[in-house]
């Protein structure tokens, strides 16, 4: 049961943030990045856009999966993958500051990121 619900969670949380960054891409943008260059806003949101995209499409995967499959393995196995799968876009998020592309961390991707991440390692080896 907390396999389905784990996959529930991060299915409903995905899907709400790709909506959130299809929506208002620019808002988006600046509540992570604050005020953005006037040349770069319209660059910046047509790259968020496929961005959302991708996170409903991962929510949408994880909303079927949770009431369609049956395996409890099989689900620990999708939710041990996403994990992997948000700690690599955790690492790119942070590079952003490394690498110099960004002032600081964005703070918001990081925590929503880090307490999925969290979630998914609980449901999928406990």
């Amino acid at each position: 049961m907390v396999t389905v619900i784990s996959m529930q969670i991060v299915g409903a949380v995905c899907v709400i943030m790709g909506i959130m960054m299809n929506l208002d891409p620019v808002g988006f943008n600046e509540r992570i990045f604050g005020k953005v260059d006037k040349k770069s806003v319209n660059q910046l949101a047509a790259l968020r856009l496929p961005l959302g995209g991708s996170t409903i499409a991962v929510g949408i995967i994880h909303l079927y999966c949770s009431v369609t499959v049956t395996s409890v393995d099989a689900m620990k196995a999708i939710l041990l993958a996403t994990a992997i799968g948000l700690i690599v876009l955790g690492a790119t998020v942070i590079s952003g500051k490394i690498r110099g592309f960004s002032e600081q961390i964005p703070l918001q991707p990081i925590a929503i990121l880090g307490v999925l991440t969290v979630i998914c390692l609980y449901a999928s080896l406990f």
